[in-house]
């Protein structure tokens, strides 16, 4: 994975945070806070695994 992986994936992140704050339930903020977790997640793995590759180059 690499950077452009690591900065889409925090943009999915942050239009969770966005539906979060939109949402009408809080069981729907929870869930849209959940998945942009997830993507944050995804998006810091995206940024170690380049770093990993960063040093062989």
């Amino acid at each position: 994975m690499s950077h452009p992986d690591a900065d889409r994936f925090k943009s999915n992140a942050d239009e969770c945070r966005q539906m979060a704050h939109a949402a009408e339930t809080e069981d729907a903020r929870e869930a849209w806070l959940r998945l942009a977790a997830e993507w944050d997640k995804l998006a810091e793995h995206a940024r170690n695994r380049r770093g990993i590759f960063d040093r062989y180059e």
